[in-house]
């Protein structure tokens, strides 16, 4: 059976994502409210996207604004991504430091306890979107 969370096996799925334009749809929050899902996206940004955590809003910038297929919510109603500001979202404002990215990093190497807040809702919806913009089949099974 294969590890689909080893850093090689995320790697060989994101190599086949060669199609970075189309539709991307956000899934339902109750499928990325879980302790699962938030494990499996904290693997797999230790793994295809390594970056500091002050460069982390940059990157996620870059990733959603360069995008140009269609993004809609879960509802099936679309995003403006261009309209999406990460800054606010990750409310570097005022966590200049991003500590909660860290503490979201750190997941994947210890398993939460328990099931992410609904207000953090935002933060795991971005960063579904920028994964899912990136490496569709690997965002896939994140919340499968």
């Amino acid at each position: 059976m294969t590890d689909w969370l080893s850093p090689e096996t995320l790697h060989a799925l994101a190599a086949n994502d060669n199609d970075l334009e189309g539709i991307v749809r956000l899934p339902p929050p109750q499928r990325l409210l879980t302790k699962a899902a938030i494990y499996r996206l904290a693997i797999t940004y230790r793994a295809l996207l390594p970056c500091s955590r002050r460069g982390f809003a940059d990157l996620l910038s870059d990733i959603v604004w360069e995008f140009e297929g269609i993004v809609l919510d879960a509802s099936g109603r679309r995003i403006d991504q261009l309209e999406i500001c990460v800054d606010t979202i990750l409310r570097t404002d005022e966590d200049p430091s991003n500590s909660w990215l860290g503490g979201f990093l750190r997941f994947a190497v210890y398993q939460p306890k328990q099931a992410p807040q609904k207000r953090t809702l935002p933060r795991l919806e971005l960063l579904y979107l920028a994964l899912a913009i990136r490496h569709p089949t690997v965002a896939a099974r994140v919340i499968a």
